[in-house]
């Protein structure tokens, strides 16, 4: 049996590591103030590879250091940990060595495997392997960010097959999303519209519907005692063995996992493409927003969308499409996470509307109207016969339907308005 040495709340100084490049220390104060410092070297290449643009000055090169903050971790690693129920079964499973509530012991406890290519390690080398003593087996050991109930899991091929849950250094290369007894048939709802996505032209993860007898071992901390389907997707922060960096929208603009339907509008997450990778770039983000709104997803808050660091990390690209699903079954006056053009409801979401945000986002009003309208017309000439509809349950189907049926000529009021 392997030890614990040094349990997660009682360590003080954790190493930041991009891969295998040490990027700078958060140390935790007597006062329980958490204080990140980047690395002498790391600040000197001008920081690259990139861990976050929220570091970035404008001038190019990194920020100051971030002032010590009480009782809570810098945005950006506050928002590399589970949320709500999700990490409360995560801090059930490793009671008596991470306090509720505290990010600095979770960051401790799951630092080894968090999301993208950060690692967070004790700065004394010495591993906090939590160990569950009833079962002589180590614990889960992961990070995966949100609220809902999802596990990191590995897939096993070959004779017997099955998934199970990365223990001590395992890492896993899929992501599990349990069924919901608040939102009937939301494995399938999710399944079917990422295959609309992928259907229209998007870049989207592979995914497959399979069922909870496949898998083995799930601590009962994280069992949503629903009966359904589970959605499989495969990471595309994983990949050959290897880790690929990704932050989300809420690290970009440096905001708290509870602030991540405030504060920043669609417009901001445009504008900092079309900045940062490129026109094109932005241009493929209005065409998930339309994919969003003509399907009633309201839950694309900033965590939802995401850039991903290919290569040497140097630049971003936009991140594959993920959490993708229509929210307006389960709340019928459900209305978008953030704004867009000034306005929330779907239903207002006309070509003024559009024309507002292109303005906001300095992108070229016709080239927004026109790929909100393509958006459209291709989302209608797939839907209808995709395939993967006849998993959802008719009467999540039914109000999807009506949806998109209500919102086709809304959003069409694009068509002939972009050379006006």
């Amino acid at each position: 049996m392997i030890e614990m040495l040094r349990a997660p709340k009682t360590i003080s100084s954790l190493d930041v590591l991009l891969k295998d490049l040490k990027v700078g220390t958060i140390v935790r104060t007597p006062g329980d103030f958490n204080a990140f410092n980047f690395e002498a070297a790391y600040r000197a290449t001008g920081g690259f590879p990139v861990l976050s643009l929220s570091f970035r000055a404008a001038a190019g090169g990194l920020r100051k250091d971030p002032k010590p903050i009480a009782g809570a971790l810098p945005a950006f690693f506050a928002n590399l940990l589970p949320e709500e129920k999700l990490r409360e079964a995560m801090e059930k499973h490793h009671a008596g060595n991470v306090r509720p509530g505290n990010d600095f012991d979770l960051l401790a406890t799951l630092g080894a495997d968090l999301p993208g290519a950060v690692r967070v390690l004790p700065s004394d080398g010495t591993p906090s392997i939590v160990e569950d003593a009833a079962k002589n087996k180590p614990k889960a050991r992961f990070s995966l960010a949100g609220v809902q109930m999802k596990l990191s899991v590995m897939k096993h091929t070959g004779r017997g097959g099955g998934l199970t849950l990365p223990m001590g250094d395992e890492q896993g290369e899929y992501i599990a999303k349990f069924p919901s007894t608040a939102f009937p048939g939301v494995s399938e709802n999710e399944f079917a519209n990422l295959a609309l996505a992928a259907a229209i032209g998007m870049d989207v993860p592979k995914r497959e519907l399979v069922e909870k007898s496949e898998f083995e071992g799930i601590p009962k901390e994280f069992d949503t005692l629903s009966d359904g389907k589970v959605l499989l997707i495969k990471r595309f922060d994983r990949g050959g063995g290897e880790r690929i960096h990704i932050e989300d929208f809420a690290q970009v603009f440096g905001v708290y996992p509870a602030r991540k339907y405030e504060g920043v509008a669609y417009h901001d997450i445009a504008a900092a493409l079309n900045a940062a990778i490129s026109p094109m770039a932005a241009l493929k983000f209005v065409s998930r927003l339309a994919l969003s709104v003509i399907t009633g997803n309201g839950d694309m808050h900033l965590k939802n969308w995401s850039l991903i660091f290919p290569g040497d990390g140097d630049k971003p690209d936009l991140a594959p499409v993920y959490d993708v699903l229509s929210t307006v079954p389960y709340i019928p006056a459900d209305a978008m996470a953030l704004s867009l053009g000034g306005e929330r409801s779907f239903k207002a979401l006309a070509a003024p509307r559009w024309k507002a945000f292109a303005n906001r986002a300095r992108l070229p009003e016709p080239a927004v109207l026109k790929t909100v309208m393509e958006t459209v017309e291709r989302v209608n000439e797939h839907w209808w016969g995709l395939p993967e509809r006849t998993v959802i349950p008719e009467k999540v189907l039914e109000r999807i339907d009506d949806h998109v049926r209500t919102m086709t000529p809304i959003l069409m009021t694009c068509a002939g308005q972009e050379t006006r």
